[in-house]
């Protein structure tokens, strides 16, 4: 996210994050225990056809970029979203309402770690729901004034315990928190 809180402009744009092979180590742990990723809907049309791009051509890309598209590629994918009723890429699955019923279930099915990414709103409905146990964030030193705001919707409150931060050599910062919903 920007560093005043948004994770893209008002037009969706990204381009303005900063990735790099260095940041992409800190991918590749959350990565090594997790079972798969949930998304929103702006969010996995931004990853699909990206990712499986990415695998079909490894030789256009750095390697950092071709092993998160092979992870991905494997692993489970959820896509939540009340418009969207089935998906190609494989390994993937919708969930519509009830959300956060249905992101309970999921979790007792699965066997590691679900990394949401990206996914503001999504988030803000998890948080209050109690069913985001971390949260780890890379802040890129940029503010953009205006945009999508990285946190919404959830309850008042949401207390957080600093477990790690790291500082990367392109200037961006890594925190990963513990969530305390109160």
């Amino acid at each position: 996210m920007s560093l005043d809180g948004y994770m893209a402009d008002l037009n969706g744009g990204i381009s303005w994050i900063r990735m790099d092979a260095e940041i992409a180590t800190l991918v590749a742990e959350l990565c090594r225990d997790a079972a798969g990723t949930i998304y929103g809907r702006k969010t996995y049309e931004l990853m699909d056809p990206f990712w499986p791009d990415v695998k079909k051509q490894p030789e256009k890309w750095p390697q950092w970029m071709v092993d998160y598209a092979v992870w991905v590629d494997a692993a489970l994918k959820v896509v939540v979203s009340r418009t969207l009723t089935s998906i190609a890429w494989r390994n993937t699955r919708v969930i519509g309402d009830p959300v956060v019923e249905g992101i309970r279930r999921l979790k007792a099915e699965v066997d590691g770690d679900l990394l949401l990414l990206g996914s503001g709103q999504l988030t803000g409905t998890l948080l209050a729901a109690g069913l985001i146990d971390e949260i780890v964030v890379t802040i890129t030193p940029v503010l953009l004034g205006k945009g999508r705001p990285y946190f919404s919707g959830f309850p008042e409150k949401v207390g957080l315990e600093l477990l790690e931060q790291r500082k990367f050599s392109n200037g961006v910062a890594a925190l990963r928190y513990r969530a305390i919903v109160e």
